[in-house]
């Protein structure tokens, strides 16, 4: 039947994309439902366009340091409007080569909002298709807080989607990945940035040692960071708007030109009519087991819908996953190792347990850190704040977390991922040369800095 597939996936992002290609190589027959764009919020309001913005912002940094290395710089400007365009140059070109590729697999796209009639049946727009395995990837949208003024605020959308202006003084509700990659990029601008964050500390599931580098880089660059801090009001004036929070010094009050709230996202199933089927839902977020499956035998989902860790990698992971499950195939990945990279200056990037998790359950652990100060291609670049954190279980050596805060970190942690994969201990990564003068040497003398004895 011409509407009938054997999987139907919902949401074309890289858990649905990836799903949907995986599933298609399985020799299943494949229809991808997207309500926007291909590609989801990573390409078009997410990942891709902030790394295209953040890039732009490094390189200003870069040229305002260059009389540090000799060379005369008379001016550094920006235009914003060719740095948007660029953006959009880069996240068109990609949409394009990745529409291109699935359509190669003889998968069917159909733009329009998918909504289920049955558990085999799903309406898109106004078209009725069935198939065995419905595959749901609606992704996420940016959350909101329940504070009075909130309609005031701008979300991460308002700057990745569109061609705003920014303007001077900047105030970002949310210390989390989102809050301080735009606090980077905005301070390469020249802008005033405060960042009011609810937790103790800046993105507080990372390592602490790279919160208070982080925060330290952050305001050496300029910005004014508010910890512990719980807004309750942002109120629009004459001048622009006044933001009403509390911490530990009690009330406070700071006027801003733009208010931006970067508090997370919560799963998108609005549209869904999950009730007409009965599809079981945690905090919002959909329910499934370890194999992704809902309540719903031939229903499964993965991404951000179902809540946990939001990253793209790790949806696109879970995409090969399922479809491998739905063709019967053994699959290869270990979902239980996943990078997490946040794209400052330095960068940072981890994998595994930090040392302070390990300590909480229990585990004896030997910790090697090098400061990138040590570091020959960090002093060379400028670059040497931060530093290369590994974790080892004491009783067996093998490598159970690291932490990178330097440059570069996004492009060295997949090798430690890998050694965590393949349950690598210190003694085996002792074994490797590293290149001089590198970046990624550092991880070497972090191992071997983790030798107590």
């Amino acid at each position: 039947m011409e509407n009938n597939f054997d999987v139907l996936v919902i949401g074309g992002g890289p858990a649905g994309y990836t799903a949907a290609i995986n599933a298609a190589q399985n020799g299943l027959t494949v229809i991808l439902a997207e309500m926007s764009k291909m590609g989801g919020t990573c390409l078009n309001r997410g990942c891709v366009p902030t790394k295209a913005l953040i890039h732009s912002g490094e390189l200003i940094e870069s040229a305002k340091q260059m009389e540090t290395a000799g060379i005369n710089v008379n001016y550094v400007g920006y235009d914003l409007n060719k740095i948007y365009e660029r953006r959009d140059e880069i996240v068109n070109k990609l949409r394009e080569g990745l529409t291109k590729f699935v359509l190669s697999k003889k998968i069917v796209i159909k733009n329009g909002c998918a909504q289920f009639v049955d558990a085999k049946t799903v309406k898109i727009d106004e078209e009725i298709f069935t198939a065995k395995n419905i595959i749901i990837a609606s992704g996420s949208v940016p959350a909101t807080l329940p504070i009075t003024g909130i309609e005031h605020c701008v979300n991460s959308d308002y700057f990745l989607e569109n061609k705003n202006e920014i303007p001077q003084k900047v105030l970002i509700v949310g210390g989390g990945v989102i809050g301080v990659e735009f606090a980077e990029f905005m301070l390469a601008l020249g802008k005033n940035v405060t960042i009011v964050e609810y937790m103790e500390r800046l993105i507080s599931n990372m390592d602490k040692d790279v919160s208070i580098q982080l925060a330290m880089a952050l305001k050496k660059k300029g910005a004014l960071i508010y910890t512990g801090a719980a807004v309750k009001q942002v109120e629009k004036t004459a001048e622009g708007y006044k933001v009403h929070f509390t911490d530990k010094n009690g009330e406070q009050t700071i006027n801003s030109d733009i208010v931006l709230v970067s508090t997370g996202r919560k799963a998108n199933i609005n549209n869904l009519n999950a009730q007409a089927i009965g599809l079981e839902t945690v905090k919002g977020c959909i329910k499934v087991d370890e194999n992704y499956k809902t309540n719903i035998d031939n229903i499964y989902a993965i991404g951000d819908c179902i809540g946990g860790i939001q990253l793209a990698h790790f949806a696109a992971a879970q995409g090969a996953f399922v479809a491998d499950k739905i063709a019967k195939k053994e699959s290869p990945i270990n979902l239980k190792v996943i990078p997490g990279c946040i794209y400052t200056s330095p960068e940072i990037a981890s994998v595994g347990m930090t040392q302070a998790a390990a300590v909480e359950k229990g585990i004896e652990v030997e910790v090697g850190k090098t400061p990138m100060g040590a570091n020959v291609k960090s002093l060379i670049a400028g670059t040497e704040r931060g530093f290369v954190k590994t974790v080892f279980e004491k009783q067996t050596g093998k490598l159970l977390g690291a932490v990178l805060y330097c440059d570069r970190a996004t492009d060295i942690i997949g090798q430690l991922c890998l050694a965590i994969a393949n349950g690598l201990t210190r003694k085996e990564l002792l074994k490797v040369i590293h290149p001089h003068p590198t970046v990624e040497e550092a991880v070497g003398e972090s191992v071997l800095a983790s030798i107590k004895d």
